[in-house]
């Protein structure tokens, strides 16, 4: 049976309404850019007979192609419970059964009004009844959507910008806080990406720090936590580390302004305030990678961009904006 809307409503109307439009006593939700193994249901059914158990799914890893996206993904992406049996804090939503009963209990997704991120709304939900959410590695599924790299970077800070917003209003220095919630992380990956001889990782890297920073300073001057020196300084940072790399500097701004981003070369004069946090330019500089990005990294991302045929992704048009109440 085919549901259509007059209009894109968004993954949590169309999921929500194909969910309730259901009749049977058993549901499973499987996404369209997801496939399951041919036992899956026959590995998760039996975990439903369990009344304390509110949603059963599997391992889902990332497998949509050779793409530099779908390779980080693979790595780094949301590849959940891969070998885990047993309860779990988060099922994804891409594949996953519930008794109808369970999902009518909890009011499906009436009250949450976002179009994206409807899956951790669900797990919250049901935790908040008592009921224990069950993860089976055993049953296998991958996601094949391909997207690019720019919808990568909104698809990833979708998931955490508000609560990184939030804190960074309460922090008492701001820098201090966006290093040890953005660059530390991106560091330890950025030493795996070395090892696996990924040098166009640390592209990805770069692009998803700038976008979420710049991100969060727009925010943190919207609630007047932060005045525009902020930005410039980091800007001045920015720019200070593809000083001499035209080329991939080129690239880096039209992705940014993909993104939503103005980005330019500046200089914050004495401004010392985010040195600290771009000491990694030193290794980013000596190791050769920023050369390495102008001659050749450039070539590789255009090649991306004309050979591979993205697919359709909501998280391309997310919104980010957050309200914090005082």
């Amino acid at each position: 049976r085919l549901i259509r809307f007059d209009s894109n409503r968004g993954i949590t109307r169309a999921k929500g309404a194909g969910l309730s439009a259901a009749t049977g006593d058993i549901m499973f939700s499987m996404d369209c850019d997801t496939r399951v193994s041919p036992d899956w249901l026959a590995q998760n059914l039996p975990f439903l007979d369990d009344p304390a158990i509110g949603l059963v799914g599997g391992a889902l890893v990332y497998k949509s192609g050779n793409d530099l996206v779908s390779r980080y993904l693979a790595v780094f992406g949301d590849n959940h419970n891969r070998h885990h049996v047993g309860a779990v804090d988060f099922i994804p939503g891409n594949a996953f059964l519930l008794r109808r009963q369970t999902w009518e209990e909890i009011g499906g997704f009436s009250a949450y009004a976002q179009t994206n991120c409807q899956d951790p709304y669900l797990c919250n939900q049901l935790k908040s009844k008592g009921y224990t959410l069950f993860s089976n590695a055993r049953a296998k599924a991958c996601q094949l959507r391909r997207i690019s790299r720019t919808t990568m970077c909104k698809r990833v800070w979708k998931w955490c910008h508000k609560p990184i917003k939030e804190q960074a209003a309460q922090a008492d220095d701001v820098v201090t806080y966006l290093f040890g919630t953005l660059v530390a992380p991106m560091l330890d990956r950025c030493h795996d990406a070395a090892e696996m001889e990924e040098p166009l990782f640390h592209y990805l890297e770069l692009l998803y720090l700038a976008h979420s920073v710049m991100d969060t300073l727009d925010h943190l001057e919207r609630v007047g936590k932060a005045a525009v020196d902020l930005r410039i300084g980091f800007l001045s940072g920015l720019a200070a580390l593809f000083n001499g790399s035209r080329a991939i500097w080129a690239v880096f701004k039209a992705d940014m302004a993909s993104l939503g981003h103005v980005v330019f070369n500046t200089s914050s004069g004495n401004d010392t305030s985010w040195d600290e946090f771009f000491l990694f330019s030193g290794m980013f500089r000596q190791g050769g990678l920023l050369s390495w990005l102008d001659r050749t990294g450039v070539k590789m991302l255009m090649e991306d961009d004309s050979g591979v045929d993205y697919h359709f992704s909501s998280y391309a048009y997310a919104d980010f904006s957050v309200d914090i109440q005082e």
